[in-house]
């Protein structure tokens, strides 16, 4: 009976210690499917018209590999002036926006 009280007590303790596990996968499609996928495409890939506009593509291998995720995370926060980009700082949290750029990794990947 003790041993179980100890091991229920350790178990809250590392709870409360342990950092929050990011979002999601799920968590970030659904974010993408509703803030991204309007202009980027709901696979990554923006339609002719947002592409003739400078719409980023997603699942170009050259950008993927020159584009490191601390830039992709930027832009989320911050969007680009004078292009279509908004930002997202005021709509998701710094975690959120981690995982936004986490998926947007795994749609370059075939």
């Amino acid at each position: 009976m003790i041993a179980r009280r100890v091991a229920l007590v350790a178990v809250m303790a590392a709870a409360l210690v342990l950092p929050t596990p990011p979002a999601a996968a799920e968590d970030a499609a659904k974010i993408f499917a509703r803030s991204c996928a309007p202009c980027h495409g709901k696979d990554g890939q923006p339609n002719a018209v947002f592409a003739k506009q400078g719409v980023r593509n997603f699942t170009d291998a050259a950008w993927q590999k020159a584009t490191p995720d601390a830039q992709i995370e930027k832009t989320i926060r911050e969007g680009k002036q004078g292009t279509m980009m908004a930002s997202f700082e005021k709509q998701l949290s710094p975690q959120e926006i981690k995982s936004l750029a986490a998926y947007i990794r795994k749609l370059g990947k075939p």
